[in-house]
C-alpha cells in the first residue's frame, strides 16, 4: 500500500493518484529491506511421481488440494504464513509479521497437526484407491530477507535448508535443523539422526526428528537446577577471603549467559557495600581484535583521567598505569573489579589481569571475572571458580515473572518458563552453532533471536535502526554520536531522532551508563547484537562508516581511536563486499579501510607494539584498496619491525620487494622511511651508519615535507653525531627533530627523539638552568609514557644535581625507578644504575658509585647486554685502587648529600637513553672498543690498575691518554664525570701538575655547563 502525503489514505502500491483526494502521489521509494529470524516449514509429499501416474489428474488435483488445505490451514492456525507453493510442495514461514519465542514450537505443531490430519486423508485412500500417501517435513530456522510480494516473500539460506531436511525425512517424519532443535528440545521429543549431506552445503546438515511422545526426549539432559542463596553466599564469603589475601587473587564466576551472573554480582555488590566497591568493565565481543583501546576503557572503569595513546607509551607502561589506579581506588575503599563477559576478553586485558597474580603487589583488591568459560581465563594461578547452574523450575518462573513484568507485553511467565526448559542456554546454543559456524564470529544464540526479536519488534522501524546504530557504537555513546550516525543512513533518522531515542530510553532498551556524564549504552549485549544483526547490510556498511570518521575525527586528542577507527572501516568494506563486491562503494571501502588499517599500524608502530603493527599490516595486503602508495607504507611498517628484530636480511629483502613497484612521487613519505630502515639494517650488518642512506633520506623528507619523516631523518642523523661524540651538533639536530615530531600525527622513533634530546641537554653545552627548564618540558608532556618519561627524568636529574638541587635529582630518579621497575623494563633499570653512579661519582661517593655500578653490570649481564656490561665493569674497576667499596671521601663534604643509590636509565659514559627502542638506536659495535667512551673508560681502569701495582708514573701516562681522548668530544656535560674520574685518579698518582691540568679542564667543562656540583668536587678533591 501506498499513503497519501496529502490526505493520509492508503492506495494500491500501483496507484499514481490517491484513491481518497485526487492528489497525485509520490514517486514510490525502494522498497526497504526486513531482516528477520524465522522458522520454515517445508512439506512436500513422498513417492508423487508414482502417485500421480496412478491416479487421473482430476483425483490427484483433488487430493493435492485437501493436503495444500489440511496445512496452509494448520499454518495460520500457528500464527505461520503459507510462503508459496510449488509442484507438490508448500512452504510456510513462521515470525513474518513479528517475532515470537515460541516461533519453531509453533512450526513444529503446524506439522504435527498436518501430519494428523492428513492421515486422515491417507487412510481414506488406502481404503479406497489402494495407495499409500504420505508426507515428509523439513524444519529450519535463520534469518531472511522480507519482500512486500504475497508470494516468494522470504529469501535466505534457510529456506533451502529447510528443503533439503525435508528430502531426508522419512514418510510422515519431520527432520529439523540445530537452531529448531535448540529452540523447541525441551518442549517436544526429538533425537539426533546422522547428519545429512545437502547439496548446495559444504558440510553434512546435523539433524534431530521429531519423536514420539512415549520416547521422551532424548539427548536433552539438564544440570540440575538449584536456586540461588547458596551461590551467593559462596561469592560473598570467597570475595571477602580475597579482599583479605596480599596480591590481587582472582574469582571466576562462570556459567551460561543468562543463566543469572549478572544478577548474582550485583546481589553481591549490594551486600558488601559497606567493606567494597564494585567496578565494573564489560568486555566487547570484538576485543580480541582490538590493541590497546579496552585498557584505555579498563582505565575508566578504575575512575581514571587516561589519554587515549597521547605521547608514545607501551602496552607495558599502560600496564603500570592501571596498577596505579586500582591501587589508588583501593586506598579509597577495597575494590571488586569485575571483567564482565570475560570470554571476550581482549589479549591486552587478559595480559593484564594475568599480571595481577603478584603476591608482593599491595592493593586490597580482588579481580572478578564473570562470564562464558570454556577453558581457564587466565593463565596465572590458583584462580578461585565458582560455578552458576540453571535455575531450578520455581526461580525460573520467579524470574520469568519478573522480567515480564519489567519489560513489558511477554507470554506468560509460567509459558515462558516451560518453553526455556527452565534455561536459556544461550552458551550451549553458541556452542551447538560454532560446529558449524565455519569460521563465522557473528553467530547469535536462537533463544535471542527469538526472545529479544519479540521484544523489538513491539518497536517501529526507526526505533530499531536507531537502537543498532547504538549496538555498533557500543558501549559509551552519546546522543550526538548517534544522531550524526542516524542522519547517514538512507533514509535517515534527523526528522524522528529526538522521539526515537526517547522512546528507546523509555522503554529501556538504551539506558545511561552508570558513573557517566550522559553516556549511553544498549541495555545488554545480547539485545545489542540482534537488533544489529537485523540492519541491512547496506545500512551496517553506512552505519560503521560513519562510526569510523567518529573515531578519526577524536585521534588528535585521543591517538589509540585510530584503532577502533580502522576496525568500523573494515567492518564497512565488509557489508559493501558481501552486498555489491566489485561495486563502487566496495572500492571505496577498501580503500578506505586500507587507509585506516594503514594509520592504525603505524600508531602502534609508534607505541612499540611492533607484533600488534604486523598484525594491522597484514590486514591490508588482503583489501584491494587500489592504492600503490599504501603498498610503501605498509613495508614500511613491515621492514622498521624486522630490522628491529635484527632480521638485516629479511628487512632488506622486503624493500628490495617494494622497490620494484617504488613511486617516490606516489608516497615520499614510506619512501623516506624505507630508505632509514634500509640503514638500520646495513647498520646492524657492518655495524657502521650508513651515512649515504640517511642523506639520500633526507633529501626525500625535504621533498615530502612530512614532519614524521623529517623527524625520522633528523633522529638518525642526531644519533650519528652522539656516536661521533659530538653531543653539541646532535643537540641542535634533535631540538629540530623533536619540533617536527611535535607536529606529527604519530611518528616513528618518538620515544628516542624524546630520550636522545634529554641526554643531548645534559651532555652538550647548554647551561644546566636552560637544558633543565627545557627538560622538564620534556618530562611533562611524558606524563602518560612513562618509560619515556624514566628516560629524560635521568638526564634531568643529572641536570638538577648540576644547579645543587638534590632533591628534585632524588624525586626524578626514585620516580624513574617506580616506572622501571613496576613495567619490569630491565634495560631501563640497568641505564638508571649507570645515572646513581653518575651522581655518586660526582658528590665523591665512591662506595655508592661501586655499588650502583654492580647492580648495573648484574642487569647488563642478565639482559645479555655486553657492551653495557663492559662499560660499568671498566668504571667499576676504577675504584679499585681506593681499597674496600665506600673508603673514599664521602659526599657530605661537600655541602649536599646525593640521592640514594637506586636502580635507573642512561649512564655518563653510555651514549644512550635506557633501551631508546627499536630500531633506531646505536648499531651493533658502536660501543666496541673504538668508541669514545670505551675507550676513556679502557685508560682510566689501566690507571686504577697501575696504581694497585705500585706504578704511579705509568698510571699518570693512561690519564693523560684518557684526557688527550676527551679532547675529540664536543660536549661539555658528556666530559664533566670522565674528567672528574681522571682527577681522582690524577690525585692518587700524586701528580700535582697533572691534576692541575685535569683540573683545569673540567672547571673550564663546569663553567661552561654552570655545574656548581662539579666545581664544589673539584675544589674537594684538590
Amino acid at each position: 500500500m501506498r499513503p497519501c502525503a496529502q490526505c493520509g489514505g492508503e492506495n494500491p502500491s500501483t496507484a499514481r493518484f490517491c484513491m481518497s483526494c485526487g492528489g497525485a502521489l509520490s514517486p514510490a521509494s525502494a522498497p526497504r529491506t526486513t531482516l528477520r529470524f524465522v522458522t520454515v516449514l517445508f512439506g512436500d509429499v513422498a513417492g508423487s511421481t508414482e502417485l500421480a501416474r496412478g491416479l487421473s489428474p482430476e483425483v490427484w488435483q483433488g487430493t493435492l488440494a485437501t493436503y495444500f488445505a489440511d496445512v496452509s490451514r494448520a499454518a495460520t492456525e500457528q500464527g505461520g504464513r503459507v510462503e508459496k507453493f510449488i509442484g507438490d510442495a508448500v512452504v510456510a514461514v513462521f515470525g513474518v509479521e513479528a517475532t515470537h519465542e515460541d516461533d519453531a514450537l509453533r512450526a513444529v505443531e503446524c506439522a504435527r497437526v498436518s501430519l494428523e490430519r492428513i492421515a486422515r486423508q491417507a487412510a481414506e485412500l488406502r481404503r479406497t484407491r489402494g495407495v499409500d500417501f504420505s508426507v515428509r517435513f523439513g524444519i529450519a530456522s535463520g534469518q531472511v530477507a522480507l519482500s512486500e510480494r504475497d508470494s516468494s516473500f522470504a529469501i535466505g539460506e534457510v529456506m533451502n535448508r529447510a528443503a533439503r531436511l525435508q528430502a531426508a525425512a522419512p514418510a510422515d517424519g519431520v527432520v529439523m535443523d540445530v537452531r529448531t532443535w535448540l529452540l523447541v528440545r525441551g518442549a517436544v521429543p526429538t533425537r539426533p539422526i546422522e547428519p545429512i549431506a545437502a547439496k548446495g552445503f559444504s558440510r553434512p546438515l546435523r539433524a534431530w526428528q521429531l519423536a514420539a511422545a512415549a520416547e521422551g526426549h532424548a539427548g536433552e539432559a539438564r544440570t540440575p537446577l538449584v536456586d540461588r542463596r547458596s551461590e551467593l553466599d559462596e561469592l560473598v564469603t570467597t570475595l571477602r577471603a580475597g579482599l583479605r589475601r596480599p596480591g590481587v587473587p582472582a574469582v571466576v564466576l562462570a556459567g551460561e549467559p543468562g543463566v543469572g551472573k549478572s544478577r548474582l554480582v550485583a546481589e553481591a555488590a549490594r551486600r558488601m557495600a559497606p567493606d567494597a566497591r564494585f567496578l565494573t568493565l564489560r568486555c566487547r565481543r570484538d576485543g580480541p581484535r582490538l590493541g590497546y583501546w579496552p585498557l584505555y576503557q579498563l582505565a575508566e572503569a578504575l575512575g581514571g583521567d587516561v589519554p587515549r595513546g597521547q605521547g608514545p607509551q607501551g602496552k607495558e607502561e599502560i600496564f603500570w598505569t592501571l596498577r596505579e589506579l586500582l591501587r589508588e581506588a583501593a586506598e579509597r575503599r577495597p575494590v571488586v573489579l569485575v571483567l564482565d563477559d570475560c570470554q571476550w576478553m581482549s589479549p591486552a586485558v587478559r595480559e593484564f589481569a594475568d599480571g595481577l597474580d603478584d603476591p608482593d603487589l599491595d592493593v586490597r583488591a580482588v579481580l572478578m571475572l564473570s562470564g562464558r568459560v570454556d577453558e581457564p581465563p587466565l593463565t596465572r594461578g590458583p584462580v578461585t571458580t565458582l560455578r552458576v547452574p540453571p535455575l531450578g523450575p520455581a526461580d525460573t518462573r520467579e524470574l520469568a515473572a519478573t522480567v515480564a513484568a519489567r519489560l513489558g507485553p511477554l507470554p506468560p511467565s509460567d509459558d515462558l518458563a516451560r518453553r526455556s526448559a527452565g534455561n536459556p542456554l544461550y552458551l550451549e546454543q553458541l556452542a551447538h552453532l560454532q560446529i558449524d559456524a565455519e569460521g563465522r564470529t557473528d553467530l547469535i544464540a536462537p533463544s535471542a533471536e527469538a526472545a529479544v526479536g519479540a521484544r523489538l519488534d513491539q518497536l517501529g522501524v526507526d526505533a530499531q535502526r536507531l537502537l543498532a546504530i547504538a549496538g555498533a557504537l557500543g558501549d559509551g555513546c552519546v546522543a550526538g554520536d548517534l544522531e550524526k550516525v542516524a542522519a547517514a543512513l538512507d533514509p535517515p533518522l534527523d526528522q524522528t531522532f529526538d522521539e526515537t531515542l526517547g522512546q528507546l530510553l523509555g522503554d529501556g532498551l538504551l539506558v545511561t551508563r552508570a558513573g557517566s556524564a550522559g553516556e549511553l549504552e544498549v541495555e545488554s549485549p545480547v539485545v545489542a547484537e540482534v537488533a544489529y544483526g537485523r540492519l541491512p547490510l547496506a545500512d551496517r556498511a553506512h552505519v560503521h562508516a560513519q562510526v569510523a570518521d567518529l573515531a578519526e575525527a577524536r585521534v588528535d586528542r585521543h591517538p589509540s581511536e585510530i584503532e577502533l577507527c580502522a576496525l568500523h572501516a573494515g567492518r564497512a568494506h565488509a557489508a559493501w563486499l558481501e552486498l555489491r563486491p566489485g561495486g563502487p562503494e566496495e572500492r571505496r571501502a577498501a580503500a578506505r579501510a586500507a587507509r585506516a588499517l594503514c594509520a592504525a599500524a603505524q600508531f602502534e608502530v609508534s607505541r612499540g607494539d611492533l607484533s600488534m603493527a604486523l598484525q594491522t599490516a597484514s590486514q591490508v595486503g588482503r583489501l584491494d584498496s587500489g592504492l600503490p602508495g599504501l603498498e610503501l607504507e605498509i613495508a614500511a611498517v613491515e621492514t622498521y619491525a624486522t630490522a628491529a628484530a635484527g632480521r638485516a636480511d629479511e628487512t632488506l629483502a622486503r624493500i628490495a620487494e617494494a622497490r620494484k613497484r617504488w613511486d617516490t612521487g606516489g608516497n615520499l613519505a614510506a619512501a623516506v622511511q624505507l630508505t632509514l630502515n634500509e640503514a638500520v639494517a646495513r647498520s646492524t650488518m657492518t655495524g657502521q651508519w650508513h651515512r649515504s642512506l640517511i642523506g639520500q633520506a633526507r633529501e626525500l623528507a625535504h621533498r615530502a615535507d612530512d614532519p614524521a619523516a623529517y623527524a625520522r631523518v633528523l633522529l638518525l642523523e642526531g644519533i650519528g653525531h652522539m656516536e661521533d661524540g659530538d653531543y653539541v651538533t646532535a643537540e641542535g639536530v634533535l631540538h629540530e627533530a623533536f619540533g617536527h615530531a611535535r607536529r606529527a600525527r604519530w611518528c616513528f622513533g618518538a620515544t628516542e627523539i624524546y630520550g636522545n634530546l634529554a641526554l643531548c641537554l645534559a651532555y652538550g653545552d647548554t647551561p644546566a638552568p636552560a637544558a633543565t627548564a627545557i627538560c622538564a618540558q620534556l618530562h611533562a608532556e611524558l606524563k602518560d609514557a612513562h618509560t619515556v618519561r624514566a628516560a629524560v627524568g635521568c638526564p634531568a636529574a643529572l641536570l638538577s644535581d648540576m644547579t645543587c638541587d638534590s632533591a628534585a635529582a632524588t624525586n626524578l630518579l626514585d620516580e624513574g625507578r617506580s616506572i622501571l621497575a613496576g613495567i619490569g623494563h630491565q634495560p631501563g633499570l640497568a641505564g638508571l644504575d649507570m645515572f646513581r653512579a653518575t651522581l655518586a661519582e660526582r658528590h665523591g661517593d665512591h662506595g655508592g658509585a661501586g655499588q650502583a655500578l654492580e647492580r648495573a653490570i648484574r642487569r647488563f649481564d642478565a639482559i645479555g647486554f655486553s657492551a653495557g656490561a663492559q662499560s660499568a665493569r671498566l668504571w667499576h674497576a676504577t675504584f679499585s685502587g681506593y681499597g674496600p667499596p665506600g673508603a673514599g671521601p664521602r659526599a657530605a663534604q661537600n655541602g649536599d648529600g646525593p640521592p640514594d643509590p637506586g636502580p635507573s636509565a642512561p649512564g655518563p659514559l653510555h651514549s644512550g637513553p635506557p633501551d631508546p627502542g627499536p630500531p633506531d638506536q646505536s648499531p651493533p659495535g658502536a660501543q666496541s672498543a673504538d668508541s669514545w667512551d670505551v675507550e676513556v673508560l679502557t685508560e682510566q681502569a689501566a690507571a686504577a690498575a697501575a696504581l694497585r701495582e705500585g706504578r704511579p708514573d705509568a698510571a699518570a701516562g693512561h690519564v693523560a691518554r684518557a684526557g688527550a681522548r676527551l679532547v675529540g668530544v664536543h660536549g661539555a656535560g658528556a666530559r664533566i664525570t670522565p674528567l672528574l674520574v681522571s682527577l681522582r685518579l690524577a690525585v692518587r698518582c700524586g701528580d700535582r701538575g697533572l691534576a692541575e691540568r685535569v683540573a683545569g679542564l673540567a672547571r673550564a667543562d663546569a663553567e661552561v655547563k654552570r655545574d656548581v656540583r662539579a666545581l664544589r668536587t673539584i675544589a674537594a678533591l684538590l
